[in-house]
């Protein structure tokens, strides 16, 4: 390099001197300054071109700065100026200018070139620098939430967590998850920070970026202004669990901020969410499976010991009054006899209570539980009841309503024609998971004969209308009974027709 001892010196003190800038902007305008310090030129920029091809000026620290408005300082009347580009990892990243001076050397030259080779190294250096920080803050953000999750936040809480974290760790202004709900519409379930409440909103399916994002599970990134519903730039990433997207996280600046140069680092973070919250939604099913195992169980003893027990006790007890002449014994024997029948019903009551899920929400078993339950006010006593299956899940809506209106139906038919003295009451899906079966048994005087019908019961209107209920789903009700010794009823729906859209 044709520059003597001293100058090389303090060339090489000023490249040393660019690894103390923390920040691109404190960088490029150490660099500006040094050059026009070195050459002694007055005036100097340094023109950026970003990845819309615009220029930003870094000014000299001389009595002017040369204003650069495009590549090529001639276009605002600089005839006489220096210029060497800026390159980073073989890709131009600016352009540094040097004016004013009467003339430029040979020397010059070099110590401009010397200089723009270090500056693009040093941000280079920079560059890295600064993604790594970046990757290592969204690590601790990630690392946080899992930590929290993990420790027991779920839920609505578990939602804000997420888009709280990622609105304070992309130093944007807004954040939300959006979730589809039990239709496969897009719903933003929960949304941090921002001046309006959008909680709750569907998503539009049509030209819609997140919709776009939740089926393609590739995240995007807009600039200012280019989505409507967003004045600033935004992001907007799935939240995947191995090939399944479980929803999308968006977080958005307002106007006149950066927009988002680390997108995958967003989604790296959305995707380590969106495992946790799976995680921890599984945990929670496991759990409330385990409460509602346990509490089966405990309804099945009561049933199976407890009541029996009482039961073999009030037969026991009505067995004495037959025992004893004294009024007073027998009253006192037969008030024994009620509080033991009491007993009975409160823990059928008890028993019905524990098989409804722990969310107190109206479950089809707890529908059917209540319907058994009102009838035995009319009743005199509590029927027997057996739900088999996974009744919840895999009945459809269109068909719950018709099969609780047939039970109803069945029980009220006990209780105005029958005079039983006890009725069971069978809810069943099959193993196989393709048809749904109500039987309602009891042991009154069975169905009247028809006086033509040669001995066949005649099947009241009520019959009828169960009848109907089941054609209505491609089903069957069939009826079974026996002058004296009661009525079965069998009501059956196949489950495969329903699923197949067949109605």
């Amino acid at each position: 390099m044709g520059v003597n001892v001293s100058t090389e010196q303090r060339v090489l003190d000023v490249v040393l001197s660019f690894a103390e800038d923390d920040t691109l902007p404190e960088l490029l305008r150490h660099v500006v300054e040094s050059a026009c310090e070195l050459i002694e030129a007055p005036y100097g920029a340094l023109a950026v071109i970003n990845g819309h091809k615009e220029l930003t000026e870094f000014g000299g620290h001389h009595d002017g700065q040369v204003q650069i408005t495009s590549g090529d300082p001639r276009s605002i009347g600089v005839a006489d100026f220096l210029g060497a580009p800026i390159k980073v990892h073989d890709e131009t990243f600016g352009n540094l200018f040097l004016a004013g001076k009467q003339e430029f050397t040979a020397q010059d030259r070099d110590i401009l070139t010397a200089l723009s080779t270090a500056a693009g190294s040093a941000v280079g250096h920079l560059d890295r620098y600064e993604q790594t920080r970046k990757r290592e803050v969204w690590l601790r953000a990630a690392a946080e939430v899992t930590t929290d999750l993990l420790m027991g936040t779920n839920g609505r809480d578990a939602l804000y967590l997420v888009a709280r974290t990622a609105r304070t760790t992309a130093n944007a202004d807004f954040a939300a998850v959006v979730l589809p709900d039990q239709n496969g519409d897009l719903v933003i379930e929960v949304t941090d920070g921002g001046t309006y409440d959008a909680e709750g909103m569907r998503v539009p399916k049509d030209g819609s970026v997140t919709y776009r994002v939740y089926e393609s599970g590739q995240g995007e990134c807009h600039d200012e202004g280019s989505l409507a519903a967003v004045p600033g730039a935004c992001a907007i990433v799935p939240l995947t669990v191995g090939e399944r997207t479980i929803g999308v996280l968006i977080v958005a600046r307002p106007a006149g901020e950066p927009s988002f140069d680390d997108p995958d680092l967003i989604e790296a973070f959305a995707a380590q969410a969106a495992l946790v919250l799976e995680f921890t939604r599984a945990r929670g099913d496991t759990e409330r499976l385990a409460v509602l195992e346990d509490r089966d169980r405990i309804a099945r003893d009561l049933h199976d010991l407890v009541i029996q027990r009482l039961f073999g006790l009030g037969l026991g007890l009505q067995g004495l009054t037959g025992m004893s002449g004294k009024p007073q014994v027998v009253e006192r024997i037969s008030g024994f006899v009620e509080e033991v029948d009491h007993t009975i019903r409160e823990i059928r009551r008890t028993i019905f209570s524990l098989q409804e899920p722990p969310s107190g929400s109206t479950s089809l078993r707890g529908q059917l539980l209540n319907a058994v339950h009102e009838s035995a006010r009319l009743l005199g006593f509590e029927p027997d009841v057996s739900l088999e299956g996974p009744l919840d899940s895999v009945v459809p809506d269109q068909v719950r309503p018709d099969l609780l209106a047939t039970l109803r139906e069945a029980l009220t038919n006990v209780v105005r024609h029958a005079r039983a003295k006890h009725v069971a009451v069978a809810v069943s899906v099959d193993r196989t998971v393709t048809s749904l079966e109500l039987m309602v048994k009891d042991d009154g005087r069975g169905l009247p004969l028809a006086d033509d019908s040669g001995g066949v019961p005649h099947h009241a209107g009520g019959l009828a209308n169960m009848a109907a209920r089941a054609r209505r789903h491609h089903g069957d009700c069939a009826v079974d009974s026996i002058p004296g010794a009661g009525v079965s009823i069998t009501w059956f729906v196949p489950l495969v027709l329903q699923e197949a859209g067949w109605r």
